[in-house]
């Protein structure tokens, strides 16, 4: 489905900044379970949402790798590592992603997935996660 024609949710926030937007697909599958098994979800979700909307790649480099970029359309895609509020582990070591494409020209992040280690079918959690994402959505860089 294309990124243009999704359906946007109501979770999303924007200011001077950045506009993000969580897709309908990470909604209902991984932030579901990310919201039955830690209470402090809802702390953890508003406070990526409030980081991704100051998105400044080099503040985040620690916890952000860049995948791909398209020059043509301004989509920047970036995997992108957090911990839950309340969790006594680093971003890194926790094993919870995000899969997010950005247009910075449009000021627009987009939440494509969102992950633990534990969901990854397989053992190849890249190959899984590229699989998973370019299958549900087009456009992608």
């Amino acid at each position: 489905m294309s990124l243009s024609s999704r359906k946007i949710r109501s979770m999303s926030i924007s200011n001077e900044n950045y506009l993000v937007v969580i897709e309908e697909y990470a909604q209902k599958h991984f932030c579901k379970d990310f919201s039955k098994k830690f209470p402090g979800w809802e702390v953890t979700l508003v406070g990526l949402q409030q980081t991704l909307s100051r998105f400044n790649f080099s503040v985040l480099a620690a916890n952000v790798d860049l995948i791909s970029k398209d020059a043509t359309s301004n989509l920047v895609l970036y995997k992108m590592s957090f911990r839950i509020s309340g969790q006594n582990e680093s971003a890194k070591s926790s094993g919870n992603r995000l899969i997010l494409v950005a247009d910075h020209e449009k000021k627009v992040i987009r939440i494509l997935l969102v992950y633990n280690k534990n969901h990854v079918g397989g053992n190849r959690e890249t190959e899984w996660w590229q699989n998973t994402v370019y299958h549900e959505y087009d456009n992608l860089p």
